[in-house]
């Protein structure tokens, strides 16, 4: 699971560098259904996957959104929030699994 969250991390950021590039656009949804199928199997992370699904729709949305006056600021405090999300669950994991 702490592999699968590195990957997801590291293609959304390849995706913020290279907006509208439909192979990392899709790279970036299959590890989130890879996240998924994980957390499946591990119901104690679900609330924590569902704040990383949030924080992925509050973020793709903004990336959407025409140009606008402070747009930069948004999607760099979502970047923030998505990347917080992210270490949340990574971290439980590494708890749960007893890694310090």
């Amino acid at each position: 699971m702490v592999a699968a969250l590195e990957r997801y991390q590291a293609q959304w950021e390849e995706l913020i560098d290279r907006w509208f590039d439909r192979e990392c656009w899709m790279r970036v949804n299959a590890e989130l259904d890879e996240l998924r199928r994980l957390v499946a199997a591990v119901p104690e992370f679900s609330a924590d996957l569902m704040q990383v699904t949030m924080r992925h729709a509050q973020l793709l949305r903004s990336l959407i959104k025409p140009p606008a006056e402070g747009k930069a600021a948004e999607v760099t405090a979502l970047r923030r929030k998505l990347g917080a999300a992210v270490d949340g669950l990574r971290n439980k994991c590494l708890r749960v699994l007893g890694v310090s």
